[in-house]
Formats: C-alpha cells, sequence, structure tokens
C-alpha cells in the first residue's frame, strides 16, 4: 500500500509539471525517449508503475530536478553499495525512496548498504545518502568514507586511499583486507546514514 501510494504521488506531481511547462504526454514521451504511449499509460492506467531510470528521462526532458516528481522530502533509493563481498550497483526496479535528511539540500540519491566489513560504522540495511555530481576521483575525496564505483562494476562503501601507482587507488574496509590498487570510475564521500533501525521505524 505504501509503494502505491508513493506511485500517486509521483503521478500527480507529473501531471502538475506538465501543466506548468504545457507540454502533452506524446511529445513528452518523445523528447524524453521512450515509446509515444508510455506517458498516457502511466498517467492513466491505475496500477501501473514506472522505473527510476524513466523518472530520471522525464524529469531531464521536462528541465526538473528528480526530486520535483519524487516530493522535495523524499530521495530515491537508487540501488545497493556493498560493504562486504562484490555488490553489482544496480537499479532499483520500481519507485523506491528514503526521507531527505535534515538540513540538506540539493540534489540526492540514497543507497542500501549490503555487507559488514564496515561495522561498526555501517550495518547492512543502513541507508546511505550520497550527492554525485561528476566521475572521476577528486582530491580532498582521498582519506574519507566514500560510495566507490569500480571500473569493473561493484560498488562499494569504502576509506577511500591512494595506490602504490596514479591512477590507482586502494579502498579500506574496518574489518575485512582492503581492496588494492584499482581503477575507480567515481567516487563521492558519505554525507548523511540513516541506521537500519530508524528505517524500520520510519516503515511502521
Amino acid at each position: 500500500m505504501q509503494h502505491l501510494s508513493e506511485v500517486d504521488r509521483v503521478r500527480e506531481a507529473l501531471r502538475n509539471l506538465m501543466e506548468r511547462r504545457q507540454i502533452k504526454s506524446k511529445p513528452l514521451a518523445k523528447k524524453a525517449g521512450l515509446g509515444e504511449t508510455s506517458v498516457r499509460d502511466f498517467l492513466d492506467r491505475e496500477g501501473s508503475d514506472v522505473k527510476l531510470g524513466t523518472l530520471r528521462r522525464l524529469a531531464d526532458a521536462l528541465d526538473a530536478p528528480l526530486e520535483d516528481l519524487l516530493g522535495f522530502e523524499q530521495v530515491p533509493i537508487t540501488g545497493r553499495v556493498g560493504a562486504g563481498g562484490s555488490i553489482v550497483f544496480d537499479e532499483t526496479s520500481g519507485i523506491e525512496t528514503a526521507p531527505r535528511p535534515p538540513g540538506a539540500v540539493g540534489p540526492l540519491e540514497a543507497l542500501e548498504v549490503v555487507g559488514d566489513s564496515m561495522l561498526p560504522r555501517y550495518s547492512s540495511g543502513d541507508i546511505v545518502y550520497i550527492s554525485r555530481q561528476h566521475d572521476g576521483v577528486l582530491e580532498h575525496y582521498i582519506g574519507e568514507y566514500c560510495a566507490v564505483r569500480l571500473a569493473t562494476g561493484e560498488t562499494y562503501i569504502k576509506l577511500l586511499a591512494r595506490g602504490s601507482r596514479p591512477g590507482f587507488h586502494t579502498l579500506r574496509s574496518l574489518n575485512a583486507a582492503d581492496i588494492e590498487d584499482v581503477e575507480v570510475t567515481w567516487a563521492t564521500p558519505i554525507i548523511f546514514v540513516m541506521p537500519r533501525a530508524g528505517r524500520t521505524l520510519l516503515q511502521k
């Protein structure tokens, strides 16, 4: 039931945004690179769902932040991130959100932690928040706890360190072996954590 209410909220936000931008379903779908009836189907068919990636494309086509479709107080949960074994970062299949952290501004993403190599700082089931607006690694990220995407596809929460050679990095764990000298596609610091227990309370 909670999931349906989220979809209904998104549907209403999309209608309002389309009205403000004065654009109809078919032109919007075309601009977003979607099937020509996809927007109309989502708006008119009760029980229809939509993927987060589709919402991103619609938000871009409407020249609006994704939060305008999710609701300002919500942040999209865009995937899972490993604090243990190899986790492939993959987009959630539907709309899943987490509350916006207090005082946070600007675009955010939320990731669900899987694994225990970063205990006690991060536990499996925690939600971490990031603001990822570029690829690569900025110098001042070294020494910070970051969400890190490797060139091989895995995504981790680790303490980011320099590697033994230029262009490579080492990912340090709190209670597991380091991942040494890996190529990083992007890294971004963790800016807020919602513990698993707090998440459970909010869902009740």
